[in-house]
């Protein structure tokens, strides 16, 4: 069947889009108790989402799933809605921590990007989503709308729910990649004009400092990066670490803080990248306003699908692949945790696991873990000779490569175990060396 003869494709797009434009309060009356909403990450609809709350006295046993957990707290988080309505989150945030610590929101463990496979594979109990909420730009000369510099889960949702709805905000960018979606595929649409706000940006602690002059020895020309946010590698790029190397690529799940800067000096060019060659790739920006403002219409910059970008087959055919991302600590065997403080969730493995194995597995690649030697005011050590019950590991020690700390870089890659706890015991602070040592000589 020819695009013509679809509803709103063709020349009668424009149709079928005046008929669907409609107020907030009209697509929320559509929904009914027990329903499952998804709200694509970093595209919350305040509008809507209000309008959704304006049925709270009618309303029960909803849920709202959402990927990346909403920044902006709305209180579905913090119980003040729990009589109509439970999140459920695949990572961590500050909105988010002492509910799922609480039990009022719920977390699911997302690998590798697939976020769908149970409901692709009609696990029991996996149900399409009976509602998709996102925002686009409003529609070109086509019909085409487009999902600017967010595209994270926006696809793979769409195709896994019964009913789709657009915000439409004039402030979204339009960008390359696979970001544009025809507005016969979506069932409904609010305008939202509100402008997109600026991102929280880390400050660097004074340790990241030096773990950027570690990590910049570690970096060659013409690798291809993926940076991982986060108080540490986050901050990389504003201290300095890629500033005297050439033609690096990116390919990653996000950018952060200090990458437009690299495009502008042309230190990223993605000359040598083997998948996407010649483009700035990834999933989401960080930045807000100027970066939308800076990538929009500039093809130099492409988005795809979360499932793509964290596939690590896809990641791995990038030649001198290299990952950088944050750890929150790391026992002597290597074991790399990011997830959580004992079994305290704090954030999600993200596409933490993907870019590691993907650049594990890259030709001449490398995987790096960063992080500060200490935490609280230096009274805890970040390397542990072994993890507390109920600890997450995001790294398995398989997988374990190169450990930077503001005093060195360990090489754990086809060490023995004592070479490796050795190695970490000497990029730990000072002040814990001796303890660390001494629960080495406990192990025997």
């Amino acid at each position: 069947m020819g695009t013509e003869s679809r509803p709103g494709t063709g020349s009668r797009w424009r149709e079928h889009y005046n008929s669907r434009l409609v107020q907030p309060e009209d697509v929320a009356a559509q929904v009914r108790s027990g329903n499952r909403l998804y709200v694509v990450t970093s595209h919350e609809s305040a509008p809507l989402l209000a309008a959704l709350l304006g049925r709270a006295d009618e309303l029960t046993d909803l849920e709202i799933r959402s990927l990346g957990g909403m920044w902006t707290d709305y209180g579905f988080q913090n119980g003040q809605w729990a009589h109509m309505v439970r999140a459920n989150m695949s990572f961590g945030t500050p909105t988010s921590r002492q509910a799922i610590a609480d039990g009022v929101t719920d977390f699911t463990v997302v690998g590798y990007g697939d976020a769908f496979r149970h409901i692709d594979q009609k696990r029991g109990g996996s149900e399409p989503f009976d509602f998709c909420w996102f925002t686009v730009t409003p529609p070109n000369e086509a019909g085409f709308c487009c999902a600017g510099a967010e595209l994270w889960d926006l696809r793979t949702s769409m195709k896994r729910s019964k009913v789709n709805v657009a915000a439409v905000n004039k402030h979204i960018p339009n960008t390359f990649g696979d970001t544009w979606v025809h507005v016969s595929e979506i069932d409904y649409f609010i305008e939202d004009h509100e402008p997109m706000p600026q991102r929280y940006l880390y400050e660097p602690a004074p340790e990241a400092v030096e773990v950027a002059k570690h990590v910049s020895g570690l970096v060659r020309d013409g690798d291809t990066l993926q940076i991982g946010t986060g108080s540490t590698s986050g901050t990389l790029a504003q201290l300095g670490a890629f500033d005297n190397k050439h033609d690096l690529g990116y390919f990653s799940e996000m950018s952060v803080a200090g990458l437009m800067e690299l495009v502008k000096k042309g230190v990223i060019t993605s000359k040598y990248a083997t998948v996407r060659p010649n483009k700035f790739v990834t999933t989401g920006l960080t930045g807000g306003a100027d970066e939308y403002e800076y990538v929009n219409n500039n093809p130099f910059f492409e988005f795809y699908g979360y499932d793509y970008m964290l596939n690590p087959a896809v990641i791995c055919q990038n030649e001198n692949m290299v990952s950088i991302n944050n750890g929150m600590s790391v026992d002597l065997r290597g074991q790399i945790n990011l997830i959580s403080m004992g079994p305290k969730i704090w954030s999600g493995s993200g596409g933490q696991l993907a870019y590691h194995t993907g650049a594990y597995l890259s030709k001449t690649g490398r995987a790096i873990t960063v992080l500060p030697s200490t935490a609280a005011k230096g009274t805890i050590s970040r390397i542990v000779p072994q993890f507390p019950a109920g600890q997450m590991v995001t790294i398995p020690w398989d997988l374990a490569d190169t450990v930077v700390t503001e005093f060195g870089v360990a090489e754990l890659l086809g060490k023995t175990m004592r070479q490796r706890a050795e190695a970490l015991i000497n990029i730990s602070h000072p002040d814990h060396r001796p303890e660390l040592r001494k629960s080495l000589k406990k192990a025997g």
